[in-house]
């Protein structure tokens, strides 16, 4: 999955990712606030992440 569709799935529940410094990493941190939530993630943790935010 690509860094704009988990970015737009991503914002509807308050989080922001961003590319990872390896390979098909990704970080996420909450909007409101900036803080951290995860790092060294792949696309399919983050998308777990967001389905436990909702």
């Amino acid at each position: 999955m690509k860094l704009e569709d988990l970015n737009k799935r991503a914002q509807k529940v308050g989080l922001h990712v961003a590319a990872g410094k390896h390979k098909d990493t990704f970080s996420v941190r909450k909007v409101k606030n900036g803080k951290l939530v995860a790092k060294k993630i792949s696309a399919d943790e983050v998308l777990d992440i967001i389905d436990d935010r909702k």
